[in-house]
């Protein structure tokens, strides 16, 4: 069962996110006041993680796959695809001659093996060498404590990982750790896949009326918009409570309306490439404002709008594209993989 209104959300949080990343390349093209909507972009992560909390649940919930296998098919979802970008991100690196960039092997070990840990170039910030993937660390932490609570009884197993996230979380605000991997695996924004699961679960339960839904959605994007532009990047407590919070009320709204909101087939495909247009954006950034810097006719108090939006737009063309081309084909394949491995291992036994 394909939830399309979980899609749409996904592309609207990846782009957020890419239009976030592009506004900060022409600030000084921009009118002041359009610089905190488009702050708001850092939400679109947030979102992605109680999204990603309800999508592994609502496959998850009733599962009797072992936690290898559970997370043997979340690597191979989400590793190839993030190996790729990361090392197509050194080849760009190395061939502009990006000598501010610090790369060591141990950081790019660390990077493809999702180990947090704090980024040679940037000391303060527990950064890959491809800097969206600060996220799939957390995905992955996220995956490992869910596949830890398949052992449990079905019933026992949301109040886990609540349990797990909540006590994680407290450790962190008694403990101030200053370890990269301790400080990630602390954060309060682990709470947001939590909170993801328990709309998976209240819309298992009561997927309520449309006013209902409709209330959430408007008090989700309410919060959004008053809270939300006074949100700091790094400050992990306020981004759990003012995006989190606000991304788990729109998600429960959106998801409760279901076949009621009209299909839009292209926002789908969107979604679709959600992952593909997050991981390759901030490469396919890089060009793209170089040709920018050499078109000084075109700049003006708001001629960022016209970077952003073209900037937008190819990057859903190309991220529509991988996801086609190369990630639906590489899925595919690694999925044959999996069934012929498990196959297999059944005849020998």
């Amino acid at each position: 069962m394909k939830l399309h209104s979980i899609q749409y959300l996904r592309a609207l949080a990846a782009l957020a996110v890419v239009g976030l990343h592009a506004s900060k390349r022409v600030e000084d093209q921009l009118p002041e006041a359009a610089l905190p909507l488009f702050q708001l972009g850092h939400a679109g992560v947030d979102l992605f993680f109680v999204i990603s909390g309800f999508i592994i649940w609502f496959i998850g919930k009733g599962s009797q796959q072992d936690p290898a296998t559970f997370l043997m098919r979340r690597v191979l979802r989400i590793a190839p695809m993030y190996w790729g970008a990361t090392l197509l991100w050194l080849l760009m690196v190395q061939a502009t001659g990006a000598g501010w960039i610090s790369i060591t092997p141990e950081h790019v070990i660390q990077s493809l093996t999702f180990i947090p840990h704090f980024n040679p170039t940037f000391p303060e910030r527990i950064w890959p060498v491809l800097i969206p993937g600060w996220t799939l660390n957390y995905e992955m932490f996220f995956y490992l404590v869910f596949a830890s609570m398949l052992i449990l009884p079905e019933r026992q197993r949301l109040l886990g990982i609540v349990s797990v996230m909540m006590g994680l979380a407290s450790l962190g605000v008694v403990t101030f750790p200053s370890s990269a991997l301790a400080q990630a695996y602390t954060s309060p924004m682990l709470l947001e896949f939590a909170a993801g699961c328990l709309v998976a679960e209240l819309w298992f339960r009561a997927q309520g009326g449309p006013l209902r839904n409709v209330l959430m959605i408007g008090l989700g994007v309410s919060l959004f918009a008053i809270y939300g532009p006074g949100v700091a990047e790094s400050d992990h407590w306020s981004r759990a409570l003012f995006f989190g919070i606000p991304a788990a009320l729109v998600l429960s709204g959106v998801v409760g309306l279901g076949a009621a909101i009209p299909a839009m087939p292209r926002l789908e495909q969107l979604g679709d490439a959600s992952y593909a247009i997050y991981l390759f954006h901030v490469i396919l950034l890089v060009p793209a404002e170089r040709v920018w810097s050499m078109l000084p006719a075109f700049h003006g108090s708001q001629s960022g709008f016209v970077f952003i939006a073209v900037y937008l737009a190819m990057t859903c063309v190309i991220g529509v594209w991988i996801f086609g081309r190369v990630e639906t084909p590489m899925q595919r394949s690694l999925g044959k993989l999996v069934s012929f491995s498990k196959g297999k291992q059944a005849y020998e036994k």
